[in-house]
């Protein structure tokens, strides 16, 4: 493909290509591309945080948190946490680093929701931060908690492996000391304190906020500003501890995140109850399990409701017949049985099992891969709808190459049953290949322009109004979060929202397919043209027929869909914090 390419005659023809050879070229290309895509989980900068060991781990997983908030926030100050936390911002090499591209992931976003973003990512980074320093500082099974006397040896040995650390760069001391300031005096190393070099202790930094008199405006948004150089740790004689100087107001307030789990506000920044944490990469089981549960869902989805799919059927291929669809159901079952309600069962289950095992792992593969791996962090941070709209219609694509045959055979099973029903679905399959001489086995897919792109366009908004109608939820009730039962529910509300804005937007070009079909020689017929001719012939309300109807089908089905597939993600261990990691810092016992 890189070589130069030119219209001269070729002279001599190649031999044909093996097709062992093709399937086995084209599965180790399939397999390189999908291992391409794992370089997501390479090693962030966080891991190289010299404090101590960062490491990913699942959230399944990850160690419990403290026993309560309280006593961790009494233990290790949230004040504390986040001024450490914007220490090492400063002076740690992974940790700064880390910010700077959590930073620039956020700035094609408008200024307000930049800044909302860079508070909630150092609001979990504090976390992690705080819960590192509280597993560190209680001890093992919180065996210290009791005695002032171990939390503060505790505290003695974090100085020093601070200082020794971090103590070379210019005013970090004296920033060392203006964070242990801020402990309650009994767990106060005030003993080392002292014994620090007192023109160390005063020596002010470069960074750029401590260069101000009074502490800049944008404090509590630039998370890389620490104290201003008028501030400065002093020895109180008569308490043995040391305070910050001029006074400084330390509070911490308690707010509630959007997980409705408590959080706290501080001087310095907001803690958050919940550490830092991403999406595991997906290894090729979890892709296997999402297929399978997308599977089952759509398969029992589409089982439930293909008496209603054959009517349907039935109405379009024969306009008039019936009056709607309750007349057309007991006409068919009235003349033809039972058993006619049930045309196509084996196309419908096949169908829909390959749409469901087809279209969720590849919209999973397809988002991740567009957002991590074509497009720069800033670009689709800043587009997430249109990467998810990308990700559907790519996975909608490959849907459609197998559902075309599949569909195919179910609507001549419906439309003329006393001709297909005894075929099967491989017998009609053979039937439809052999039907043109010329086409062949390809005459199956001579629908695929018309479901593909009935498909591409319904399945992308799908997906994306899916995703924001659950963000909306559960940010206006965060506590459904909670509990499976709860989450099962929102999953079927916003599924239902996405199946009926997918019909709204998709509709016309329903329509107008419908209409293309419908026309002698409509094979040479546009899209284009036959929305025109669709429009001057039947005015543009003709684009809408049928809306009410086919909103309301796809709005069960959809909510029927995405129910069926979380139910069985969770069956499998694949939702929520299964494919979540957390950030865990853990310091050395012995610093």
């Amino acid at each position: 493909e890189d070589g130069p390419q030119n219209n001269t005659p070729v002279q001599h023809s190649q031999p044909p290509i093996p097709r062992r050879t093709v399937l086995f070229t084209s599965a180790a290309a399939a397999l390189a591309f999908f291992q391409l895509t794992q370089s997501s989980a390479a090693a962030a900068p966080l891991e190289e945080l010299s404090l101590g060991t960062a490491t990913w781990s699942d959230a399944a997983d990850a160690s419990q948190p403290p026993s309560s908030i309280p006593l961790s926030a009494r233990i290790v100050p949230p004040s504390f946490s986040t001024y450490l936390a914007r220490f090492l911002l400063h002076y740690d090499d992974g940790a700064s680093a880390w910010w700077n591209d959590q930073s620039a992931s956020f700035s094609l976003l408008a200024s307000y929701e930049a800044k909302q973003r860079e508070g909630k990512s150092f609001g979990s980074y504090a976390s992690s931060i705080q819960k590192g320093m509280y597993s560190y500082i209680s001890g093992d099974d919180e065996s210290n908690i009791r005695s002032y006397v171990k939390v503060r040896s505790q505290y003695s040995s974090l100085l020093t492996s601070l200082t020794g650390k971090y103590g070379s760069e210019r005013g970090a001391i004296r920033d060392i000391a203006l964070l242990f300031a801020m402990l309650p005096p009994v767990y106060q190393p005030t003993d080392l304190l002292l014994k620090i070099d007192e023109g160390a202790i005063t020596a002010t930094g470069s960074n750029k906020g401590t260069n101000a008199e009074n502490f800049p405006v944008n404090f509590q948004e630039d998370f890389t500003l620490l104290l201003p150089n008028k501030y400065q740790v002093l020895y109180n004689e008569s308490t043995k501890s040391f305070t910050i100087t001029p006074n400084i107001n330390l509070f911490e307030i308690g707010i509630n995140e959007e997980t409705s789990s408590p959080a706290i506000s501080t001087t310095f920044g907001p803690l958050s109850s919940q550490p830092l944490s991403r999406q595991r990469s997906f290894s090729l089981d979890i892709y296997a399990l999402l297929g399978i549960s997308g599977g089952a869902g759509c398969a029992l989805t589409h089982t439930f409701v293909i008496p209603l799919d054959v009517v349907k059927t039935r109405i379009q291929t024969n306009p008039g017949q019936y009056k709607g669809i309750f007349d057309g159901a007991a006409t068919i079952a009235r003349e033809e049985g039972m058993n006619a309600l049930l045309l196509g069962t084996q196309a419908t289950i096949a169908g829909y099992s390959w749409y469901g095992i087809s279209v969720y792992p590849s919209y999973a593969f397809f988002k991740r891969f567009i957002g991590e791996q074509l497009l720069s962090p800033a670009f689709a941070v800043a587009h997430t709808n249109d990467v998810a709209l990308m990700a559907g219609a790519l996975a909608s694509v490959i849907a459609s190459l197998g559902l075309t045959p599949l569909e195919a055979c179910r609507i001549r099973a419906v439309a003329q049953p006393e001709i297909y029903r005894e075929l099967g679905l491989v017998g009609t399959m053979k039937v439809i290949g052999s039907e043109d001489a010329e086409l062949g086995w390809k005459n199956v897919y001579a629908g695929l322009p018309s479901l593909m792109t009935r498909q591409v366009i319904f399945g992308s908004v799908k997906f994306l109004a899916f995703e924001r109608a659950s963000e909306a939820i559960f940010g206006v009730w965060p506590e459904l979060r909670q509990t499976t039962f709860t989450a099962l529910g929102v999953s079927l509300v916003a599924g239902g929202i996405s199946g009926v804005l997918s019909s709204v937007v998709s509709q016309p070009a329903d329509s107008v397919l419908t209409y293309v079909s419908k026309q002698s020689g409509g094979g040479s017929l546009g899209i284009v043209d036959g929305a025109k001719m669709m429009v001057e012939e039947e005015g543009v309300s003709s684009l809408f027929r049928g809306l009410g109807s086919r909103s309301i089908w796809a709005g069960c089905i959809i909510a029927g869909q995405f129910l069926l597939y979380d139910v069985f993600r969770a069956f499998f261990g694949i939702s929520g914090d299964d494919l979540n990691q957390v950030l865990e810092v853990v310091l050395p016992k012995n610093m």
